[in-house]
């Protein structure tokens, strides 16, 4: 919506007649300094409004832009199992060892069916790395 008026009374009267009230005397002698706002951002989803138009032409503008909501970012989640290598599984291994746990990796290892690490079948890395992370290892 934009009304504009040429005098401070131009807008008194126009905003008597809105409001079905009359201006009070005196008014006139108050100086004011009014400046035109210019919308930063333009919401390409605002309504249309009906425009009220006084009947001199306007000289003051005032725009009022309505405020930008952004949408929430939403992460993506994973549709993949993930893959692990031997080295990943190794890593993740000298970790145990370094805190000293290698009974419980090789406990791990023969609950697996195997005396080493490289006799582990790919198949089972994805077990074996979810039961190297429930013992605490980072992987």
């Amino acid at each position: 919506m934009r009304i504009e008026f040429e005098s401070l009374k131009e807008m008194k009267e126009f905003l008597a007649e809105l409001n079905g009230t009359k201006a009070h005397p005196g008014i006139d002698a108050v100086q004011t300094k009014v400046t035109p706002v210019t919308p930063l951002i333009q919401s390409e989803s605002s309504t249309v409004q009906p425009s009220v138009t006084p009947t001199v032409q306007p000289a003051v503008t005032q725009q009022v832009a309505p405020p930008v909501q952004q949408a929430p970012v939403q992460q993506a989640v994973p549709t993949t199992t993930p893959t692990y290598t031997l080295d990943d599984l190794a890593r993740a291994g000298m970790t145990l060892m370094d805190v000293g746990r290698q009974a419980d990796l090789q406990q791990l290892l023969t609950r697996f069916g195997v005396q080493a690490l490289p006799a582990l079948p790919p198949a089972q890395y994805g077990a074996f790395a979810t039961a190297l992370r429930d013992l605490g290892a980072q992987i």
